[in-house]
């Protein structure tokens, strides 16, 4: 990735934790199989924790 991070495919949040210690040298990369629900949950778990998210606005619908 031009950012220098390393791609972690990600399916729960229990993955994004697992990227605690090594949020310097890969970024979450959401998977594809992710319902929209628990893809803000991954988001906001990611904000929480420092970590990187490669696709933070895939199928991700906003209200308007």
């Amino acid at each position: 990735m031009p950012s220098g991070h390393k791609a972690f495919l990600v399916n729960n949040t229990r993955d994004v934790e697992l990227l605690l210690m090594h949020n310097k040298t890969f970024a979450a990369e959401i998977s594809h199989a992710v319902s929209s629900r628990k893809r803000i949950d991954i988001i906001q778990r990611a904000k929480e924790l420092g970590v990187k998210v490669t696709n933070p606005k895939a199928r991700v619908t906003t209200e308007v």
